[in-house]
């Protein structure tokens, strides 16, 4: 904050002739600060001073954090420290302005330079309500916890007269099926669609063009076809002809990802629906000076029903792996325990959010599951019911052991994780467990479960190390002595420490 003593010499530097970048390099303070000051009266500035004293004591509490902001990211826009800090508590009481001008103040007592505000968007012809969207692609890369560099990639549609938007992200280039599947995802949220949408000329949903003739991937023109919008391209480098979108994901990247730490793709989306409704869609557009929210309550009457909000994607076939799942875009869909036989295939085959495996060879259905959404190598259970109708014992044995954990809430989670790691052992590992389970309390199993949780720790063997750390057993205090045959008497098992144990548990390794 600029005192009085400030305030008055950069008057007499005005008095003076001096320009604000003279007077800047003279005062050593931020040109845009020395100019502030130089077009404000004497009253002005006491009026200032007054205001700034209620505005630093309601922000006080925060300081920390905001400086912490702006030393880690100097080019912050103070807009994104309010919404930062609106996100923490959605309680948040100071206004927008208030926030604008503590940062102000507390740039120039730090000495970080000032950034010129971005502008978020471009001037474009306005258009009647529901006739056009725009969508583009874009990338972005963020810091996880760990300080490692993740790139997101971006989906965005906003519609051209109200300017509401959409974004979702995911972990992999976009591809022709992502592609169709983020319209689905915008459709649904802004519950219907355009009469035609607007494209950069991107590979993801044309294959070429000839003399003005696009020609489109077999799967987008199913989508277009099936939706039923029409489709504008622009011209290579042209952004005026889509300057809402390209803003857009500007606006994403500098507002949204850039100063954000990635915890995982489905805590972003969620993030960035929230963000939506909050910032993005909630707040005064600076074009239109009208909020998109408020504005799309009526440009929504205008939008055309897509019938399931979802379009056929062209069928395609991948074998049976032996344990009993298929492969679909870098996710694992379990189909019956079974199932599997050397050279069988299953057609696949999607609709909307649902995704369908059939025999190829015979049309039976093996498995129905819901699509796994931004996610890669995950592994999507069967559902419960009659779909499981090839269970084994492995299945009743499972069964009985969370029965055995009983209040234990994380128990399936962390059983069916130990299954999914060793699919090959699923009788041996369950095996373990319910011996285990015959030797501890409730509690000690319910402690375990946690402890190995915290700590990636998913095997009966870990399992049974963490509950003997625990009690501080010796290990063979529960299994006793093994007597060998005479002619192995000179051979000696090698008995562990306890401490090896307590390692395992740490998330170490047995040297």
């Amino acid at each position: 904050m600029v005192e009085g003593k400030m305030y008055y010499k950069i008057q007499e530097l005005k008095s003076l002739g001096y320009s604000d970048r003279r007077a800047a390099r003279e005062l050593g303070i931020d040109r845009t600060t020395v100019k502030k000051y130089c077009d404000m009266s004497e009253d002005d500035f006491v009026q200032y001073k007054r205001e700034s004293k209620k505005r630093d004591k309601m922000l006080d509490p925060y300081r920390t954090s905001i400086e912490t902001a702006l030393r880690d990211h100097p080019d912050i826009p103070a807009s994104v420290v309010y919404d930062h800090l609106l996100e923490a508590e959605p309680s948040f009481a100071p206004s927008k302005r208030s926030v604008r001008l503590y940062v102000a103040n507390l740039r120039d007592e730090l000495g970080l330079p000032t950034q010129k505000t971005i502008r978020q968007f471009c001037e474009v012809e306005e258009l009647p309500p529901g006739f056009q969207a725009q969508v583009d692609l874009g990338e972005q890369s963020m810091r996880d916890p760990y300080g490692k560099y993740i790139k997101v990639y971006i989906f965005a549609m906003v519609m051209s007269h109200s300017r509401q938007k959409f974004v979702c992200f995911q972990l992999n280039p976009f591809k022709a099926e992502d592609f169709v599947m983020a319209h689905d995802l915008a459709f649904r949220f802004f519950g219907g669609r355009t009469t035609e949408i607007v494209y950069d000329q991107d590979r993801v949903m044309t294959v070429s063009e000839n003399g003005g003739n696009v020609l489109y991937t077999e799967t987008f023109e199913a989508y277009k076809n099936y939706a039923g919008f029409s489709v504008r391209l622009c011209r290579g480098y042209d952004p005026q002809s889509k300057g809402k979108i390209e803003a857009v994901v500007k606006y994403v990247k500098h507002h949204f990802l850039k100063y954000r730490t990635f915890f995982g793709i489905s805590e972003l989306n969620s993030a960035g629906l929230a963000w939506l409704d909050r910032a993005a869609n909630g707040q005064k557009h600076e074009t239109t000076k009208l909020v998109p929210a408020i504005v799309f309550t009526e440009e929504v009457k205008h939008l055309k029903d897509v019938p399931t909000l979802s379009a056929p994607v062209p069928p395609s076939e991948a074998v049976i792996r032996p344990t009993n799942v298929v492969h679909y875009k870098q996710n694992r869909y379990c189909v019956p325990r079974g199932t599997y036989q050397p050279g069988r295939k299953a057609r696949i085959e999607v609709t909307g959010d649902k995704i369908s495996f059939t025999d190829k060879a015979t049309g039976e259905l093996l498995a129905e599951h819901t699509i796994a959404i931004n996610a890669v190598g995950k592994l999507v259970p069967l559902k419960s019911g009659p779909e499981r109708n090839r269970g084994t014992r492995n299945d009743e044995v499972k069964e009985r052991i969370l029965e055995g954990f009983k209040g234990c809430s994380a128990a399936a989670d962390y059983v069916g994780r130990i299954l999914q790691r060793f699919p090959r052992y699923n009788k041996e590992q369950l095996s373990m467990i319910r011996s285990l389970q015959k030797q501890y309390t409730e509690s000690e199993l319910e402690d375990a479960v946690e402890y190995c949780m915290e700590r990636d720790l998913y095997s009966a063997d870990e399992f049974r190390a963490t509950l003997i750390y625990f009690r501080g057993e010796e290990t063979t205090s529960k299994y006793g002595s093994i007597k060998l045959p005479e002619k192995y008497s000179a051979v000696h098992a090698q008995i562990r420490p306890l401490s090896d144990y307590s390692r395992i548990v740490e998330g170490g390794g047995i040297k």
